[in-house]
């Protein structure tokens, strides 16, 4: 049996509204603690919005399905920009139903766009897991999890051998921002963002996005004296902050993120550290030109300027050009940022 058949049956999408409606989070200190804990949206589509425990096994079970059946679309060997090991590695280690339950998780708020499929039953078509706290960083080079922004300069052990090998270090396979300013300040870390593969046409995305904004940011709420129509938490921070791969940047940039300049992250290949091969079309593709498929370095054009922030890393940018230049560093991650209060829409 292949990953995505049995607990990845696309058909998993479909939940009871009995387990739905039980799997939302009612938060004791709630601003409106009698309100419902969703959030429906207007239209004739059925939308509904809320945070829900990835505890309930149907839940966790949807959230897998979405998760890896728009993963699977990344394979290199379908188009997409990652090894098929990888692609597996990830499937089973972190976007399984258990992964969806008990890694990022418990440190972040699962939200759930869901419309209504029959009288007993509803589909998740969205979600997207959003740090709890704006300390949070879900992931750093895959041997950490829901780290502390706050405390990462003492709680990452930076000189630790690669592969018990005390001459090698694990940190030299990476270049990244300095570990302090790694993550801008009072942004909330996602991860998990994903519309389902049959929606991804009806703009779910945006509405989506916007629906967090209009009903769940805290700032946007008290700032433009809105009512708390739900007795869910709020997000306190300034807006969403993401560690993307590549490709997504263009598709993240549609949806009023933008790219926070000076962040990106490389993989530095070593005789002792070769990276996966990337396969497209039947061809190997070296770093530079997979640097250049994700416009690095022109993206640092004399011509191109920054989305107004105080948290750009411009003097870092001449360290990516040069890395994006340099056959031996691979585009790892770019950084991308959605401010809460310049994406409100009160229409309505």
């Amino acid at each position: 049996m292949g990953l995505t058949e049995g607990i990845f049956d696309p058909a998993n999408r479909f939940v009871s509204t009995k387990d739905l409606r039980s799997a939302y989070l009612h938060y004791e200190e709630s601003r409106n603690i009698t309100a419902p804990t969703y959030v429906e949206l207007p239209g004739e589509d059925g939308l509904e919005l809320g945070i829900v425990s990835s505890t309930n096994p149907q839940i966790a079970e949807a959230i897998s399905s979405l998760l890896t059946r728009s993963l699977e679309q990344a394979r290199c060997d379908k188009g997409g920009h990652l090894p098929p090991e990888v692609v597996l590695r990830v499937q089973q280690e972190i976007i399984s139903p258990q992964g969806v339950t008990t890694l990022w998780g418990v440190a972040g708020h699962r939200f759930v766009l869901a419309r209504r499929h029959d009288a007993r039953t509803h589909e998740i078509v969205a979600t997207i897991l959003v740090g709890r706290s704006k300390d949070t960083i879900f992931f750093f080079t895959g041997r950490y999890n829901n780290l502390r922004y706050s405390t990462i300069v003492e709680d990452v052990q930076w000189d630790q051998p690669d592969q018990d090998d005390p001459t090698r270090r694990w940190f030299d396979r990476f270049a990244f921002p300095n570990p302090q300013r790694f993550k801008p300040d009072r942004y909330h870390h996602i991860a998990n963002f994903v519309v389902s593969p049959d929606c991804r046409s009806a703009g779910l995305a945006r509405k989506f996005l916007r629906a967090i904004v209009r009903y769940y940011s805290r700032d946007v709420l008290d700032g433009n004296d809105l009512p708390i129509v739900h007795s869910q938490h709020l997000l306190c921070g300034r807006g969403l902050w993401q560690i993307g791969d590549p490709p997504w940047l263009m598709r993240m940039q549609k949806l009023g993120f933008y790219r926070r300049w000076g962040a990106e992250s490389f993989f530095i290949e070593h005789d002792w550290a070769p990276l996966p091969a990337v396969i497209m079309d039947g061809r190997q593709i070296d770093h530079l030109s997979y640097n250049q498929m994700y416009d690095m370095p022109t993206c640092y054009a004399d011509d191109q300027q920054p989305h107004p922030s105080d948290e750009h890393l411009f003097e870092r940018v001449p360290e990516v050009v040069r890395l994006a230049q340099h056959p031996s560093a691979k585009l790892q991650y770019f950084q991308a940022m959605f401010d809460f209060a310049q994406n409100m829409e009160t229409g309505e």
